[in-house]
């Protein structure tokens, strides 16, 4: 299964969190805390781009955690389970795109 994600600086959809100015940082829409573990699944994202994507898991209480750099032109496997929510983000940890584990292996194409 292959997703195109064609991703542009104006994230129109975004939403600006303005808790701390310094910390602020646009947030998926579909951003949200990921469910209890149930079955393994994984997926793959190839980053397109000239830059390095930053890949973060959303825990049970919807925080982001850290899990891989995908380098510009590099490709990332993820191990993951089925439901649970992942952002890719820049170095400024703005939103490019979110994956959710699916049952079935997912590719992901990130511009």
């Amino acid at each position: 299964m292959s997703r195109n994600l064609h991703l542009s600086c104006a994230l129109a959809s975004a939403v600006l969190l303005a808790a701390a100015p310094a910390l602020a940082y646009f947030v998926c829409p579909e951003e949200r805390a990921s469910p209890p573990a149930t079955e393994s699944t994984s997926f793959g994202v190839t980053n397109h781009s000239a830059a390095d994507i930053y890949l973060y898991w959303l825990d049970l209480e919807g925080q982001r955690r850290f899990q891989a750099t995908i380098y510009a032109g590099g490709y990332h496997l993820q191990q993951t389970s089925l439901g649970h929510v992942w952002v890719a983000t820049t170095i400024y940890e703005d939103c490019l795109a979110t994956f959710v584990g699916e049952l079935d292996h997912a590719e992901y194409d990130v511009f």
